[in-house]
């Protein structure tokens, strides 16, 4: 009768520690997740700043040239 005991109780660890293993990869899983969400935000931001960036460059290219031509037409009259 005790081995009977002794291989429940043995059963019962095994599959406790299973659970603990299973609970283990199901956060590992989610952090994964979280960090992907996370990077993938961060390029999205990485995006956004060079195209406001170049944004910029165009509209003080645009103020660079829209000066130079009134400076043209003041030097032609």
């Amino acid at each position: 009768m005790k081995e009977g005991g002794r291989e429940r109780n043995e059963t019962k660890e095994v599959e406790r520690e299973r659970n603990k293993t299973k609970e283990g990869e199901r956060e590992l899983n989610e952090t994964k997740e979280c960090e992907t969400e996370r990077n993938e935000m961060q390029e999205d931001d990485r995006e956004r700043n060079e195209r406001k960036e170049g944004e910029r460059e165009r509209n003080e290219w645009k103020k660079v040239e829209s000066e130079r031509n009134e400076w043209k037409e003041g030097e032609r009259e």
